[in-house]
């Protein structure tokens, strides 16, 4: 939709801009895309959303808050929060265009709330912020998770195999250990990277040289 293909030069302009400003941002210590993880994020959320079905959902407010939800990193002189930025600019953006304002609302509520895990799993929560929570949270996990584990150790003083196990178990391995997802497609997208993550553990440290 020609709509989007804006908006996403839109977000693509403030967040790369930002980086040409003020140097390469960074995540842990990483250079990080955030554009990208933002492409990323909304080819999870059409994936969950193909396999949903729902016809009850607002699609065309969960698309617009998708490729909106992280945008705030591209004014990180602020003091707010990067979800309260993000809802900022997307109102802006739909305020000076033909969208009605109970639409406008939702579709900020959605960004606004992205990062608060607490609705989660609760029953009042729209799926609409429940599909964009899992969208966000599929990306940078999984095989993905892996990588980037073994990225942000390397910037570590003296980073070695076993370091990078400690820090894979730490952080991708437990997030993915604790976290459940909500709708069935999700569930079953973490379950495929749960598998692959566990797998992956077992194997190295049976090169490690683990003997327990």
């Amino acid at each position: 939709m020609r709509a989007h293909k804006a908006m996403f030069r839109y977000v693509e302009d403030i967040l790369y801009s930002y980086d040409r400003r003020k140097g390469n941002k960074s995540k842990n210590k990483i250079a990080y895309d955030r554009y990208a993880h933002t492409v990323r994020v909304y080819q999870w959320m059409i994936r969950i959303t193909n396999r949903l079905k729902d016809d009850s959902l607002d699609i065309e407010s969960l698309k617009i808050a998708t490729i909106f939800h992280d945008v705030g990193y591209g004014n990180s002189d602020s003091e707010e929060d990067h979800a309260k930025r993000s809802a900022a600019i997307c109102r802006d953006y739909l305020e000076r265009r033909e969208y009605r304002p109970d639409q406008i609302d939702f579709i900020c509520y959605l960004i606004e709330e992205h990062s608060n895990k607490k609705l989660f799993h609760e029953k009042s929560t729209p799926t609409e912020l429940v599909v964009l929570m899992e969208a966000d949270m599929l990306d940078d996990t999984g095989a993905m998770g892996i990588i980037l584990d073994a990225w942000i150790e390397s910037k570590e003083d003296n980073p070695s195999f076993e370091t990078v196990c400690r820090h894979f178990e730490k952080y991708t391995y437990r997030h993915m250990k604790q976290m459940e997802f909500v709708t069935a497609p999700g569930k079953q997208f973490w379950h495929e990277k749960r598998k692959l993550v566990y797998e992956f553990l077992r194997q190295y440290k049976r090169d490690l040289g683990d003997l327990r």
